[in-house]
């Protein structure tokens, strides 16, 4: 069975089960990119950068953006919200 890419697990958070699944996805993503260096996709390195990306990013799209409709789920809304942190600057 080919494994599911970060972005197919984040898409299919649906519940609390799913969004740990996700969660657990995500930190396995990190430490793969920290000791491999196979992934060069993580722009915050430390706990602070990624958090305040992910809060600044949950801010300016509280009300959608233009190629982004906010899900009604909260769990995928929240998993969405800590993918971000890896990647938005």
């Amino acid at each position: 069975m080919k494994e599911r890419t970060l972005f197919e697990l984040l898409s299919e958070v649906e519940d609390e089960d799913t969004f740990i699944d996700f969660i657990e996805a995500l930190t396995k993503d990190r430490i793969n990119s920290r000791y491999n260096k196979t992934n060069d996709e993580w722009q915050n390195n430390t706990i602070e950068d990624f958090l305040d990306s992910a809060c600044s990013w949950g801010k300016c799209s509280k009300n959608g953006l233009e190629f982004y409709k906010k899900p009604n789920n909260q769990w995928k809304r929240c998993a969405q919200i800590i993918y971000m942190g890896k990647i938005y600057e």
